[in-house]
Formats: structure tokens, sequence, C-alpha cells
């Protein structure tokens, strides 16, 4: 797996300066998922190779997931200092690293400047040893005679009062924070650290955000502590302290995922207005009729039948509505046939599954759903056939996590796959290395059945290129196929899916004919499997064409 941070694309962020507001998001998540690290670093004669005096190591750092390599690149990028690497192989971790002169000349001044502080109790004792080696000018490790100060901290009544707590509370949630669903389709919103000096943070998180007092909470068997809001009112609350613009926005893998979490929630605030508008009419429209109510099961059911074959164009998408405005809303802004789609596609999660047989759910499919599937296909995706149906499959390691978060959020938002976020698996590979995946799959459809055909043949299932592949490859199709199994190659493009050669030719034909776009075949080394392969002389084509579909972290692969 290539763990290389040259593969990911740095987010410009031109223009942004350190100000207090992303000082205070910075330090909340240092105190969250960073350390300083200070320490012996020891010095020889260059002559004698005997050790002298050891002089101090002090330097910022922070070790995360790969998938937030983006949000260290934005600290970088607004610093203007600090460097990331990679961590060891087979760790799928990246640092990011603040040497003490970044530290002494940027870093510790903006601190002063903006009047801010550390304040989990690890962070504090380390930050208290650096400023200790630093007023005092201390250069080498015998020389610190530091006694570590006892930790007095803030109550949360008081550290609610702190004027940079907003932002330092963002910074903290992206460290340690999590939006989340359970399995039952309630929302929740939890918050974590270790160690009972740093109770009083959570106190104050649950403060600040729902303006209550929080909840006793209890250590688990490794002492830690654990926030978690979960009613209505708190979800409520905490969709509009992280959807203020008067914090710092959320950035990097935890801005992610706390969109998808908003997706879910929207979706299921409007079944539930849905149903109850649509009950409460069905009910008023049978007073005026001469059915009586225990007919309402059959109407409802007739009723929405005829809009469960509507499928509407695009996924719509709903803003987080309260109260009364929701009806208005429903009434005058939506589409009627859009409206009772929702109803259907976007359902609680679990319960539809149980409920809801495959063969009840059909299309006709919105085209661009087409594309996403048809894409995929053409790469790792796959399709189960199922006794009730077809269901679709979306495979990649985890090192591409935002890519299939961008499929997942595509179809969860339109409705065809659980409202939960996909979870990281492992896999054994060649020679016995294990590799992280990720995956997920759409709700099981008779109306994929038709999908299935075409691209397995036999009944041992192989995978073909369909004969109608043209009928389907469209920008964004391919946009999919780059993103999924492109890979840079002598200035060009080679889409690692292998396929027959005859399977090749189709597709190569498919792209000349629908985009006007040049492809050889190439031969893998392995016999019947060939590659797609876009030259270098294509390449400005191919950008025109599937560049405003490729996610930002995806761009690279059409850089020449």
């Amino acid at each position: 797996m290539d763990m290389s941070v040259s593969t990911f694309c740095i987010l410009p962020v031109s223009g942004i300066k350190p100000d207090k507001r992303f000082m205070a998001m910075f330090i909340g998540f240092i105190d969250g998922d960073g350390y300083f690290d200070i320490g012996e670093q020891k010095q020889y004669n260059k002559i004698t190779k005997t050790l002298v005096n050891s002089t101090i190591r002090i330097r910022l750092a922070s070790n995360v997931n790969v998938r937030d390599l983006p949000l260290l690149e934005y600290f970088v990028e607004v610093l203007g200092v600090g460097k990331i690497s990679n961590m060891s192989v087979g760790r799928e971790q990246v640092r990011v690293m603040f040497s003490k002169k970044d530290l002494v000349t940027v870093i510790l001044p903006l601190i002063k400047l903006y009047n801010l502080q550390f304040l989990t109790s690890q962070r504090v004792k380390q930050f208290a040893l650096v400023n200790y080696i630093l007023e005092n000018s201390i250069t080498h490790w015998d020389n610190v005679q530091f006694k570590e100060p006892e930790f007095v901290g803030i109550p949360a009544h008081d550290l609610v009062k702190l004027d940079f707590f907003g932002d330092w509370l963002v910074g903290f949630t992206m460290a340690e924070g999590s939006f989340g669903m359970k399995a039952a389709g309630s929302a929740f919103y939890q918050l974590k650290q270790s160690g009972d000096d740093n109770v009083d943070l959570l106190k104050a998180a649950c403060l600040k955000i729902t303006g209550r007092e929080a909840y006793t909470m209890k250590a688990d068997t490794v002492g830690s502590y654990q926030l978690s809001l979960s009613s209505k009112t708190d979800i409520e609350k905490v969709v509009c302290f992280f959807s203020s613009s008067s914090y710092h926005r959320l950035y990097g893998y935890k801005l992610t995922q706390y969109k998808l979490w908003l997706t879910t929630l929207k979706t299921v605030a409007v079944i539930l207005i849905l149903t109850i508008l649509f009950v409460k009419n069905m009910v008023l429209n049978l007073k005026n009729t001469m059915y009586d109510t225990g007919c309402l099961k059959c109407i409802v059911i007739s009723f929405l039948n005829i809009y469960f074959l509507v499928w509407y164009k695009n996924s719509i998408p709903f803003p987080l509505i309260c109260g009364e405005q929701i009806e208005s809303y429903l009434i005058y802004d939506m589409p009627f046939d859009s409206a009772y789609a929702v109803l259907f596609f976007h359902t609680l999660p679990v319960k539809y599954e149980k409920k809801i047989k495959g063969y009840s759910r059909v299309g006709p499919h919105n085209k661009d759903i087409l594309s996403i599937i048809f894409g995929s296909l053409l790469g790792k995706g796959s399709v189960e056939r199922k006794k009730d149906g077809s269901r679709i499959t979306f495979y990649q390691e985890a090192v591409h996590i935002k890519y299939l978060l961008f499929l997942y959020n595509q179809l969860a938002s339109a409705g065809y796959c659980k409202p939960t976020l996909p979870k990281i698996g492992k896999k054994l590979g060649k020679k016995g290395k294990i590799y992280k995946t990720i995956r997920f799959a759409t709700w099981t459809y008779t109306s994929f059945d038709w999908i299935h055909d075409l691209w397995y043949v036999g009944s041992a299932g192989i995978k073909v290129v369909p004969r109608s592949i043209s009928n389907y490859l469209t920008p964004l199709a391919l946009a999919i196929w780059v993103m999924d199994s492109g890979v840079k190659s002598l200035g060009g493009l080679n889409f690692v899916s292998c396929f027959s050669y005859s399977d090749c030719l189709l597709i190569v034909q498919a792209l000349q004919k629908t985009m006007g776009l040049k492809a050889i075949i190439k031969p893998t080394g392995v016999p019947s499997q060939h590659n797609v392969y876009i030259p270098k002389e294509s390449m400005i084509d191919l950008s025109n064409k599937v560049s405003a579909f490729i996610i930002p972290e995806m761009k690279y692969k059409l850089l020449s």
C-alpha cells in the first residue's frame, strides 16, 4: 500500500491567517491528539566519539490516521511552519512535527498574543516544562532541575467563561469526539478523555453546547470518561453549536463524518414529519368521503405505491428545519412526487432492511446513480445476486477512505443504503501482509437484477464488460472509474481493472464513441488479463471531461 504523502492533494488555503479562532482550535486539537516531545538529545565528540553533555530536544507533534492528512496540511499551511511525514511501514498514520524553532518563532508567540492556554492535565504539565527550559535558557539536559507542578484544573463553570473555549472545543472534538447513529436509529455525539483531572473539560463541553449540567460520568476499566449527548433537545443543540459561524468550523475527516451524520439526521426528521402529515391528511380525506377508517391501510398502500414508482431526478438536500417551518417547507418547496419517494427510499436504519423486501424496492433509477454504479463496476465494484434481488458492493483500501465516503454520501443521501458510516476491516494480502479496507453495499433491489445479468455470465459468475457499455459511459461514470482504478503511469493513466482483451476493446471503442478519447490496451503480463490505458496526449481531454466530478483528494490523478 502506497503511504506516500505525495499522493495526496494539498488543499489551497492561501490567505488564511492564524487568528485567535484558528489558534484556539489548534490548541484544542493538540490538547486531545498531540504532545510535546521533550527529552535528552545525546551529543558525541566528533573526534573521540565519546558522550558529552546532552542537549535538549523540544518538539510539538501529532500522529493521526492517514485519513486526516488534509487536517495536518491545513495546520502547516496556515501556520507556515511544520513538516509532515509518514510513520513506520505498515502503520496507516502520518505525523506533523513542529521544531523548537517553529515553537519559539511562531506558535508560542501566537499563544501569548491571544492569551490562550492548554487545558488537559498532561499538556499543561508538558507546556510548563517547555516554558521552564526556554525561560531559563537551559541548553543541556543535565541542567534541568524541573519539579513538575501539581495540576489544578479549572472548574467547568469557569471553563465555559474562557473566550476561546468554543473554538478550543471544536479542535478537541476533531481529536477526541465523534458523531454517530445507534443501531435503533437515534443520534449521538460523544467526547472522550482519560484521567480524573480532565472530567471538568467534559462537563464544560456539555455546559457549553447544551446549557445544562452534565450527568454523572463514571470511568471505564482503563480510566477514561465519556460525555454522550443523545436526546432530541441535546442533538439539536449539538447541530446548532457545530454549524454556528461563531466558532471555527470542523475540518478534515471529522467534518466528513459530521456531514454524513447531518444527512442521516435530516433524513430521519423528514421521514417522521412526512409520515405525520400524510396520515393526518389521509384521515382528513377519509372524514370527507364514504370510507371509514378501517380502509385507511388499503388507501395508504394504494396511494403510496403510485409514488413508489416515481423516482426523483436528483437527491434533495433537505435543510435541517425545526418546528412549524417544516410543514410549509414540505408543502411549498418540495416536489410532491419527491416527497413520497423520500418516504420510501430514505428510511430509518435497520427497520427498513427488515420490513421492506427486495422485490418491493423498485426503480426506475436516476441516471447519476447508474453512472456511479457502472463506473464502480468498471473498477473494484461488484454485484451480488441474492434470492430477493441484487445489491451493489463498493470496496477500497482504507487509504482511499475519502473517495469511498464520497460514494457512500451520494448513495446514502439518495436512500440506497443504510445511513450508518462504513466500517474499516482487514484483508490478508500477498506474503501475509495485512491491509485495511473499507466497504459498503446498497440495499437489495430486484431492479438491480438486470445490472447483474449485464456484468456477469455463466454459473461461475465471471465478471465481463457489457456490450452496451457505451450507453452508460457518462462523464460521471468515467470520473468514478478514474478515482476507483486509475493509476498515473508515464504521463498517462492506467486503469488497473483487469479484463479480457475483448472486454478492454469494448471500453476503448466506447471511450472513442462517447467521449472522443483515445485509449489503448496494454497487457498485464498475466494471461487473458489486460488494462485500458489513456496515453499522455489524451490526458488534457480526459481532464476536461471528468475534472468537475473528481474530489480534491483524487485530482492528482489528472496531473501530468
